[in-house]
């Protein structure tokens, strides 16, 4: 992330998906969906051990970064 500027976000990234359809738009679109697709499946997680009576730990950013020293 430290590499990319505003300039490669506005980017095109052209690609195929597993039918071979094709897309094309700016990098940026990934880049939030890759992170907040790995939201949902830590929060699909946190339900799965918490089913099992198990802790998750701590799942609050702010929580944990004050924790840390953030």
């Amino acid at each position: 992330m430290a590499t990319l500027d505003a300039e490669r976000l506005a980017a095109p990234l052209a690609y195929r998906n597993s039918r071979g359809d094709a897309f094309e738009h700016p990098l940026w679109w990934a880049v939030t969906h890759f992170f907040n697709h790995q939201t949902h499946h830590r929060g699909q997680l946190t339900t799965l051990l918490s089913e099992q009576c198990l802790d998750p730990g701590v799942t609050d950013l702010i929580t944990l970064l004050r924790s840390t020293g953030g």
